[in-house]
């Protein structure tokens, strides 16, 4: 086990966070060479697979989080012991990279190691030092200044950013409130330190013959050509998506094309998705001399989290569209201005459209009686039904 407690390790994370799986650091070797930490946290060390906490684990896929509830995958003496905290002695998964000058992997390797976070910041905290830039801090800024780079570097190589607002939905004492969210840099950074940490796993376990659960997406359009076509548009990104096709978890090591990776996995959040543990239970063997799950194993996994996340996926549309329903009940607008998107089923008037004063992508019903163009805005009003969809009228 490697120690690195002696490093500056910055946990980033939203508020009162649940379950805290991802910190990273800055080493530098010889005064000069920069080497950037991942850690993640190693539940998959405190329980065997096929154990009853594991077997729970798998048939849950995932730690649920809901408008108003929140159901952990994993026991919560489990994630209270593996969750990375300030000043807390943990045990991780991490990975070291060295970074070419034009952001591109020099040389990697992944590890056992211990850490001992010294800072826990909320993502407003990491932006205020990243834009002051203290001498203090120092260690923060290069590792915003690699990361960057490799973001940079990753968009050479096809990697698609969707620069688009985002929204949350939240209950405040009954008052249903939705909150528009615009990208910062550091949420940028931690995003792109965990699609980095899930590149070099992929290298990792493909060069060594291990199984795992890849993910891979190929593009089915000229990203180019619809960007420009719409550029000056606010659903731009949302056109794209209905374009570019869906990616998929297979055993065979393909490319991740939006990512601009060769092959990609996910192992950042072993706490709260099963495939991440899965794989990081596969690199920890590999580490510790165990012998891997073989690829029927990981293939039955992959089919069995398949359906799980259908369900998943139902259980947060249904959570979702109570809390909207509430939402514009209680709003009470005489109308509200949607930018028209596509139709969904026609015959059944299922529309995905976009409302731009909540950065809201959303499939309603859709009463019309005109013709409907893609990136038209149109008002409309909302009509209480009984349907599973909220329903709008022109």
């Amino acid at each position: 086990m490697r120690d690195l407690t002696n490093l500056k390790t910055f946990i980033i994370d939203s508020k009162d966070p649940k379950e805290v799986d991802d910190a990273f650091s800055l080493e530098l070797i010889e005064g000069k060479t920069k080497k950037l930490w991942i850690h993640i946290s190693n539940p998959c060390k405190l329980f065997l697979i096929d154990s009853k906490i594991d077997n729970d684990a798998r048939s849950k896929s995932s730690s649920l989080y809901l408008i108003d509830q929140y159901v952990p995958m994993l026991p919560l003496e489990i994630i209270e012991k593996a969750n990375l905290k300030q000043n807390k002695l943990s045990e991780t998964i991490s990975a070291s990279i060295i970074f070419n000058d034009d952001g591109s992997i020099n040389k990697y390797e992944i590890v056992e190691a211990k850490i001992i976070p010294k800072y826990q910041l909320t993502y407003e905290d990491a932006e205020e030092i990243i834009e002051l830039e203290p001498k203090e801090e120092v260690e923060i800024v290069e590792i915003k200044n690699l990361l960057i780079k490799s973001f940079n570097y990753r968009k050479t190589k096809g990697s698609i950013t969707f620069d688009m607002p985002s929204y949350k939905i939240i209950n405040n004492n009954g008052i249903v409130q939705i909150n528009n969210l615009q990208k910062s840099i550091s949420q940028t950074i931690v995003s792109e330190s965990m699609i980095l940490m899930g590149y070099v796993t992929s290298l990792y376990l493909f060069d060594n013959n291990i199984a795992t659960p890849y993910r891979t997406h190929k593009i089915n359009c000229d990203v180019q050509q619809i960007l420009d076509k719409y550029k000056d548009s606010e659903i731009k990104y949302s056109i794209l998506k209905q374009y570019m096709g869906k990616s998929y978890i297979t055993t065979k090591a393909n490319k991740h094309e939006s990512l601009g990776l060769l092959k990609y996995t996910q192992c950042t959040s072993p706490l709260r998705r099963y495939l991440d543990l899965i794989v990081q239970r596969q690199v920890f063997n590999a580490i510790t001399n165990v012998k891997p799950l073989d690829i029927n194993k990981i293939n039955e996994i992959i089919d069995l989290t398949k359906t799980k996340q259908s369900e998943i996926n139902n259980i947060y549309k249904n959570d979702r569209l109570k809390y909207l329903n509430i939402f514009f009940i209680n709003e009470k607008k005489s109308y509200y201005k949607i930018i028209f998107i596509k139709w969904i089923n026609n015959k059944k008037n299922i529309a995905l459209v976009y409302f731009s004063e909540y950065s809201l992508e959303l499939l309603i019903i859709l009463y019309i009686s005109i013709d409907t163009y893609t990136n038209k805005i149109y008002k409309v009003k909302y009509n209480i039904n009984d349907n599973n969809l909220l329903e709008f009228i022109h």
